[in-house]
C-alpha cells in the first residue's frame, strides 16, 4: 500500500492562491468597466467641444454603451457556459480595449459611438463571467459572500476612478487618459488569458451552470417562460425606473449639474458623485442582511423607493445646500439605491431554477434600457430648454434649466415606488421557519 506523498509548501500555497487570483482577474475587470462606464460624465465639456454637439447628441453617444450592454444580458450566460469563462472574458476585455482605443482616436461622433458599443458590449460579461468564475473554484457556502464582495468592488471602481481619471485628463487630454485606459485594458487581457482557468483541477462537485438546466434552443423557452409572467415584468419595470439615478445622474450628468451649482473643478464635482457608488457599496450588503434578517423583500425595496424619491428631490430642488451636506446626500442616495438590488432576489424567488439565469439577464436588460431612454431624454431637455447662453463655445446651461431637464429621476423614483403595490412579498416561506440546528460559520 502507498501513502499519499505530501504536497511541499509551494504546492500548497499554489493551490490554495489559485481560486483567489482567478478571482481577482474576474472583479478588476468588473472593477475595470465600471470606471469606462462613468467615463464620459467626467469629459462632458471635453466631448460637446470636440464633437461639436449639444447635450442630446452627448446623451445618445453615452447610451450605446447601454444599448450593447442591455442586448447582451440574456444570452450572455449561456455563451459563459457554452465556451467557458476564460476565452469570454479574455475576449471581452479585449474588446473594451478595442473600444476605448476607438473612442479616443474618433474624429466623428458616428465613430465615437461605435468605441462606446464595443465598450458596453465588452463589458456586458464582467459581472456574469465572474460569477461563473467563483461557482467553479469555490464551495457553495462561500459563493453569495463573494458575488456580493465582486459588486462591492465593482461599485468601488465608479467611486474611487472617477476622480483619478479626472485629475489624469487634467494633467494630460482626455484622448492620452484614455489611451492609457486601453493599455491597462490590454494588460488585464493578458492576465486574464495566462491566469484564469475554466476548471477547478480538483473537479469540484459544486460547479454549477449559469443557467441550469437550459442548453441551445431551450434558452428560447426559459425566455418565453419569463415574458409570460406579469409579476417579473412589474418588478423588472421598478427595478429600470430605480436605476435611472445611477445611469443619468452619477453615470452622465451628476458631475456637470455639481459643477454648474458649485463652480467646482473637474476632480472635485467627480470625488462628489462618487459619494453615490460609495453609499451602493456599502448599503448592497446591508440592504441583504437587513432582508434575510426581518424575512422581508419588499420591505427594503420599499425604504429604498421613499428615501430615493426624497433625497433627489432634496439634491435637485433645494437651493443653497452646502457642499459638505451634498456630499452626505449623494451617500445617502447610494445607500437607498442599494435596496432595487432585491428586486434580483424577488426574482429568483418566484420563477423555477432552471431559468432563473434567463429571467435575471432579462431583468437586467430592462434595467440597462433605463439608460438608453433616460440618458438622451435628459439631453434633450437640456437642449430644448437651453436659452441660448454660451460660454467659452459651449452651451451654459442655468440650474433652471439643469433643475427641469433632471425632472425624469425623481418621476422614475416615484412610478417605481407606486409600481410596489402591485409586487408581491416574496420571500421563500420556508426561509421564515427557523433553522434551530443551522451551522454557524
Amino acid at each position: 500500500m502507498t501513502l499519499p506523498q505530501k504536497k511541499s509548501p509551494s504546492q500548497v500555497s499554489k493551490i490554495d492562491f489559485l481560486p483567489w487570483k482567478i478571482w481577482a482577474c474576474g472583479s478588476f475587470f468588473y472593477f475595470f468597466q465600471f470606471i469606462l462606464r462613468i467615463s464620459p460624465s467626467i469629459i462632458t465639456e471635453d466631448l460637446m467641444r470636440h464633437f461639436n454637439v449639444q447635450s442630446y447628441a452627448l446623451g445618445i453617444l453615452s447610451a450605446f454603451f447601454y444599448n450593447a450592454y442591455a442586448l447582451m444580458q440574456v444570452p450572455i450566460g449561456m455563451i459563459v457556459d457554452r465556451f467557458g469563462p476564460r476565452k469570454i472574458l479574455a475576449l471581452s476585455c479585449f474588446t473594451t480595449v478595442i473600444g476605448t482605443l476607438i473612442f479616443s482616436m474618433a474624429q466623428t461622433l458616428t465613430v465615437a459611438s461605435f468605441g462606446r458599443l464595443l465598450i458596453g458590449a465588452g463589458s456586458a460579461c464582467a459581472l456574469l463571467g465572474s460569477i461563473k468564475l467563483i461557482t467553479l473554484w469555490f464551495p457553495p457556502q462561500r459563493v453569495g459572500r463573494l458575488i456580493g464582495l465582486t459588486i462591492f468592488l465593482g461599485t468601488l471602481g465608479a467611486s474611487i476612478g472617477g476622480a483619478p481619471l479626472a485629475f489624469l485628463i487634467e494633467k494630460t487630454t482626455w484622448k492620452i487618459s484614455f489611451f492609457l485606459l486601453a493599455a491597462l485594458g490590454l494588460c488585464l487581457t493578458i492576465t486574464i488569458w495566462f491566469v484564469v482557468k475554466d476548471k477547478n483541477p480538483e473537479e469540484n462537485p459544486w460547479n454549477r451552470s449559469l443557467n441550469p438546466g437550459l442548453e441551445g434552443a431551450s434558452l428560447l423557452k426559459g425566455l418565453l417562460i419569463t415574458i409570460r409572467m406579469p409579476k417579473i415584468w412589474i418588478i423588472a419595470v421598478y427595478s429600470a425606473l430605480m436605476y435611472v439615478p445611477i445611469a443619468a445622474f452619477a453615470d452622465l450628468w451628476g458631475i456637470p449639474f455639481m459643477r454648474e451649482m458649485y463652480n467646482l473643478d473637474r476632480p472635485v464635482a467627480a470625488s462628489v458623485i462618487s459619494m453615490i457608488f460609495i453609499g451602493a457599496a456599502i448599503g448592497s450588503p446591508i440592504s441583504t442582511f437587513l432582508s434575510d434578517h426581518y424575512k422581508t423583500r419588499l420591505w427594503p425595496m420599499t425604504i429604498a423607493a421613499i428615501g430615493s424619491s426624497l433625497v433627489y428631490v432634496t439634491i435637485i430642488y433645494v437651493p443653497n445646500i452646502p457642499l459638505s451636506v451634498m456630499y452626505i446626500l449623494l451617500f445617502l442616495a447610494g445607500i437607498f439605491y442599494s435596496g432595487k438590488i432585491l428586486s434580483f432576489a424577488s426574482i429568483c424567488d418566484i420563477v423555477p431554477h432552471s431559468v432563473s439565469g434567463v429571467a435575471i439577464g432579462f431583468a437586467n436588460m430592462t434595467v440597462m434600457l433605463s439608460g438608453v431612454i433616460c440618458l438622451p431624454l435628459i439631453g434633450g431637455l437640456l437642449d430644448q430648454f437651453w436659452q441660448g447662453k454660451i460660454t467659452n463655445g459651449l452651451p451654459d446651461y442655468t440650474l433652471g434649466e439643469w433643475r427641469f431637464a433632471l425632472m425624469p429621476i425623481p418621476f422614475s423614483i416615484l412610478i417605481a415606488l407606486l409600481l410596489l403595490k402591485f409586487i408581491p412579498e416574496t420571500f421563500p416561506e420556508d426561509l421564515k421557519k427557523p433553522l434551530h440546528s443551522a451551522p454557524l460559520e
